[in-house]
């Protein structure tokens, strides 16, 4: 049965001082923070808050006067050793109290088979449902080892590679201060760091090394092999599969649910199982945020 709730504007739970968990993402996104809500079984409040560059901005700026607030982002371009730091130091004071999925999105833990089996809402065997979604990841998966490929070099590039001048003596005309700027070693190395990341042989060397560890070197994807089903991108995936014949949700009146609407009903569903058959990252977040609120 589904249910439409009053949905609580961002500035009314800011005025309310309490536990809130702000998410990635905008309203009307695949997978609604109604779902985490289930999860954390309405212990805390759940809030878009934009794209992820804002969530680490807002945790940054935030977390001295507002150490209630927590914020969870999809994991994306994060190495392991940032990620695991997030979850090891929450919440920490001298930082933010920002947590980052280990997988590449918050959907991709749903394309467990074994997980997404268990769904009431699934008609069909695990082996079909195990062919289903080979089927869809094939097709997304070169497209994804590129974009991978993408923001490996683009987030590099982002990083503060020069810093401001402090010496007041070097700018004390607009010709010594033009010639101090211009004599800067950094632009050189810039340079030169841009060159290499973007030359032929480097994106070559970064697609392999991507294509290698989602199939675990065998060039396409299959169970057991690579880590294809963390970093395959997991909204596009799981809409296509419980959109897909495998699934079937029907409304109270009877209609048969379709797009978001159906993909929400089918993750609540399964969030509401037993804590024995839940990701091992959501009992984490749950225990964190318990002993938090």
């Amino acid at each position: 049965m589904v249910r439409v709730e009053k949905r609580i504007r961002s500035e009314e739970v800011l005025r309310r001082g309490q536990h809130v968990l702000f998410v990635e993402g905008e309203k009307g996104g695949a997978v609604d923070p109604t779902a985490l809500r289930v999860l954390l079984e309405n212990k805390i409040a759940v809030q878009h808050l934009g794209p992820a560059f804002s969530i680490r901005s807002v945790a940054q700026a935030l977390f001295p006067s507002h150490p209630t607030y927590y914020f969870l982002i999809d994991r994306d371009h994060h190495g392991d050793e940032f990620v695991n730091a997030c979850w090891q130091d929450f919440p920490d004071p001298e930082k933010h109290n920002l947590l980052v999925w280990r997988k590449r999105e918050f959907e991709n833990y749903f394309l467990d088979p074994d997980y997404l089996s268990l769904s009431d809402y699934c008609q069909v065997g695990i082996e079909d449902l195990k062919g289903k979604l080979l089927q869809f990841a094939s097709k997304r998966l070169f497209l994804d080892a590129v974009n991978y490929t993408i923001t490996s070099i683009r987030e590099e590039l982002k990083a503060n590679w020069i810093e401001h001048f402090t010496n007041e003596s070097d700018f004390s005309t607009k010709d010594k201060a033009l010639n101090t700027l211009l004599k800067s070693p950094a632009f050189d190395r810039h340079r030169g760091e841009v060159g290499r990341k973007t030359s032929r042989e480097e994106i070559e060397s970064r697609f392999h090394r991507c294509l290698n560890r989602m199939t675990g070197n065998r060039g396409g994807i299959m169970f057991g092999e690579g880590e294809w089903l963390d970093m395959i991108r997991g909204k596009r995936i799981l809409s296509q599969l419980v959109n897909s014949e495998c699934f079937q949700v029907r409304a109270a009146d009877g209609t048969l649910l379709h797009g978001a609407e159906k993909t929400n009903e089918i993750v609540k569903n399964l969030l509401r199982k037993n804590e024995q058959y839940q990701p091992a990252d959501f009992i984490a977040l749950k225990r964190l945020i318990d002993d938090r609120s």
